[in-house]
Order: structure tokens, then sequence, then C-alpha cells
């Protein structure tokens, strides 16, 4: 209100001769102004809030925040259909908590719309973005929790002051151009309209910055609400030995012994590993059942498979050139989606895949361990994801497959894409994380690459169905290291 109240001042000395006006906006001026800088105040410091919360995207990424999310690690399990959160190293619950997914939303991206927020964990992973909360339910009962709202205070005080002048400096100076144009001491229109017009819009902002104030509010207020219901019922506690119970007990022990650090991660193979049967070879014959491939049958991927299976991979995806990209992930969620078993293509029946439910049970796990999880495929990167997500709840990024370029219209083009196949899994592995997996899977020999690769302490998972294949390699290979057949 002072630069605002020093205009009227300047302009009624400077422009008006009776000595009562003068004393009355003076004076009038000292006993009128504070009454309303509370009101105005609030309203800016609420528009300051707007415009902080949109910069910070949500909340300030400060230390405590980040202490905050370090021991939450929170993740998808598609076997329980919710998110599980890691609240058992806090004091008073000690334990996970299951949350259903769009509640999860409402607590934790509240300032985020709902396919907004979907869309970014299906592909980044859950990283929760409003935690603020949750440092909050920490400190309520510590003696230090005032004495950090009362800096906090403090701190926006001078903040929201600072965005008040500015925004007060517009106002004075279209103050003083409005009302010299009315005294005649001016008579530029264009400079009039001109403040007139910048005043409208900036008052139509400071409106809507209050009306969105109220919405973050609101938002605020659920997720607030929403946290501390969830953490005090106890039917959201979540013991995490439901997922051990498909696994043997030889395994748990060795998960169990998994150092518990931010590096850790599990590297698996998809088709027939985390899947029964392949996703890669199930789009494919959809592809030539749907008409969509003409020139490559069947019979000719097959035989090709048996002479070079790398070459065969790569066939597969040289196909699907010109292809709408949105027709391959409309087919990969029909097969997914489907009730049959097959696809069939002549005498021939392509079995449509299905998770393992061992394997799904092996990652919900691993992640109650903080172990992060990563598939690597020969499969299609964008059939890979939707499975993935769907049945394991790993995210985009974690997914490493044949890479499916598209063009300007959306259609593929094939550009001769690396396989992630034998050697070429541990390659995309070490594109992206420096270090050795602490648990790896594979069904066939050219898996041994990516076992090979597991750190020497680690676990070495094998889903291939020959019995006989296992023992041989676990006596010339692995026979003092942890190996275990998963049937």
């Amino acid at each position: 209100m002072v630069p605002i109240y020093f205009v009227i001042c300047w302009i009624t000395i400077y422009h008006y001769d009776d000595k009562s006006l003068r004393e009355f906006v003076l004076i009038g001026g000292i006993t009128t102004l504070p009454a309303i800088a509370l009101p105005a105040g609030w309203w800016i410091y609420n528009s300051y809030r707007t415009i902080w919360i949109g910069l910070e995207k949500g909340y300030e990424k400060k230390d405590f925040i980040k202490l905050v999310n370090r021991d939450l690690k929170p993740f998808f399990s598609p076997l329980i259909n919710a998110v599980l959160i890691d609240f058992s190293q806090i004091k008073g619950i000690g334990s996970w908590i299951k949350i259903d997914i769009d509640i999860f939303l409402k607590t934790f991206y509240p300032f985020t719309s709902k396919q907004r927020s979907l869309s970014e964990i299906e592909q980044l992973g859950i990283h929760p973005e409003f935690t603020e909360h949750v440092s909050d339910s920490i400190l309520f009962k510590d003696s230090s929790y005032d004495y950090a709202r009362s800096i906090s205070s403090v701190r926006y005080g001078i903040e929201s002051s600072i965005y008040a002048a500015l925004l007060s400096l517009p106002y004075a100076f279209g103050l003083k151009a409005i009302w010299l144009f009315g005294l005649h001491v001016r008579d530029n229109e264009v400079v009039l309209w001109t403040w007139i017009l910048v005043l409208i819009v900036l008052t139509s902002y400071i409106m809507m910055t209050i009306y969105l104030r109220r919405k973050y509010a609101n938002m605020e207020y659920d997720a607030r609400l929403n946290l501390t219901t969830l953490t005090s019922a106890r039917s959201n506690y979540f013991d995490t030995k439901f997922f051990e119970t498909k696994i043997s007990q030889e395994i748990i022990n060795q998960i169990n012994l998994i150092p518990n650090l931010n590096s850790s991660y599990a590297a698996f193979d998809l088709d027939n590993t985390l899947l029964i049967d392949d996703i890669g070879e199930a789009v494919f014959a959809s592809l030539i059942k749907g008409g969509l491939v003409k020139d490559f049958g069947w019979n000719d991927y097959l035989n090709l498979l048996k002479e070079n299976r790398e070459a065969a991979y790569k066939r597969v995806i040289s196909v699907m050139d010109g292809l709408e990209l949105s027709k391959l992930k409309q087919i990969t969620h029909e097969i997914i989606d489907s009730n049959e078993l097959y696809i069939e293509i002549g005498e021939n029946r392509i079995a449509i895949p299905k998770p393992n439910p061992i394997m799904q049970s092996m990652i919900s796990l691993l992640k109650t361990k903080h172990v992060d999880v990563y598939v690597v495929t020969a499969s299609n990167k964008i059939s890979a994801e939707i499975v993935c997500w769907k049945y394991f709840g790993t995210p985009s990024s974690n997914v490493f497959g044949i890479d499916v370029k598209s063009d300007s219209s959306g259609r593929i083009c094939y550009q001769s894409p690396e396989i992630p196949f034998g050697e070429g899994k541990v390659n995309a592995l070490k594109k992206t994380l420096k270090s050795r997996p602490i648990v790896t899977g594979g069904d066939g020999v050219w898996d041994r690459f990516l076992l090979d690769y597991t750190t020497s302490d680690g676990i070495r998972l094998w889903l291939g169905h020959d019995k006989n294949e296992y023992q041989k390699l676990k006596q010339e290979f692995y026979k003092d290291l942890n190996f275990f057949h998963i049937l």
C-alpha cells in the first residue's frame, strides 16, 4: 500500500490547493490504509502462494523433502492393484501402507491432473511430488515443529512482501497516470488507456490466482486428511510377507541378505521369464493375422529363428515399417486384455502371454527391499513397456527393448536398431547403470551373459523348462553361486 499512498499524497500536495482536502487525504490515509492493508495483504499473500506452488511444481525441493522421499519408496503392485508406500521407518506407524491408486494420486500428486500423473508414473515410476504433509506428521508432536513453522512464516512473509511491492508499483504508476489525466494535467489518451489495460490485466491476474489458491488449498486439505486417515487406520497396513507365499524359502533367505543400498537393482529377461510365453511373438502373430504383414509369414519366422535368433528378432521389427505406432499399442493392449489362450494362424497356435505369478511376487518382494527392477528384452520396446506396467508395475524408464522409432506422422520407420539379445542385454544395462545387478533372471542359454553380469554374491534365477539344462549350468558355471530354478 505504501507506493499507492505515496502517489495519492504527492498528487494531493502538488495539484490541490485546498488545505482541508490535503489534511483529509494525509490524515485519512494514515488511518484508512492500515485497515485496507490487512485484507489486501491476505489476498496478495495467497496470490504469492499460488505462483510459488506453480514455480515449484507442487512443493519446494528442500533437503527435508529429500529425507522423507529417501525412505518412502512407493511402488505400484499389480498383484494387489494398489500402491505400496514404506512408512516402516516412521515412528508410530512402522509398516507398509496399501493405498488405492486414485487415493494415492490425490494424496501425493494433488496439484497434478490424474491423466498427467498416471502418464508420469507409468513412464518414470512413482516419485511423490508432494510430501510436506508427511514431514509435518513426523514433526507435529515434536517441540521443534512450532519453531520451524514460525521461522517459515517469517520467510514467507518477507518473500510475499517483496511480491506485494512489485505488484504495487504498476498500480501506483497507473493511478498517477489516470488521476493526472482526470485533472487535465496530462492529455495523452494512449498513455491513459495503456495504464487502464495494464491495471485491468493485473487485477484479473490477481483474481485468477486467488481462485487457483482456493483450488490448491482444497487439494492440499484433502491430501492431508487422506494421509492422516491412511496412516491411522490399521486396515491400510500391509504385511509384505504376502509376496513370499509363492517363493521358495531358500530364495527368500537370500533376498533378505541383500544390502539396503540405493544402487541395488535387479534385471530380468521378459519373455518366458517374467511372462509365460512371448509378447513379441504374440504381437507379430496378430500383425500377420490382421493382414498388416504380408511378405513374411509365421513359418518364415520360425525357420529364421532356427538359423539366426537375433536376425529373426530384427526381422519382426523391420516388417512393422510404415505401421502406425498407435496401432502397435492398440494391438498390444488387445492381446493382454484378451481372454483367449492362443492366436491361430493356419495350423499354428501362438500362445497369448500371461504373467508368471511367481515372478510377479518376486518383483513386488524385491521392491519392498528397495531393490529397483529393470527389464531387458528382445521384444519391441513399445509392447514391452505396456506389458511390464500392466503386469509388474515396472515403468517405461526401466524397460530396455528393441527401440521402435516413428516419423512425424506417427508411423514406424525401421532404422536397424540394436537388439538387447545375448550380450546386448548387458550392453543395454551398462549404458544406463554404473553398477551390476544384485538379482537376475532368464530362460535360455542366451541369457547367460545377463546371469554372468550379476554381482558375485547376487542371486541368479533360471526359468527354463529343461531341468537337465539347469543342472548342467549349475555344475559347469554356477556351482558355488546362488543359482535357483523357478518352474
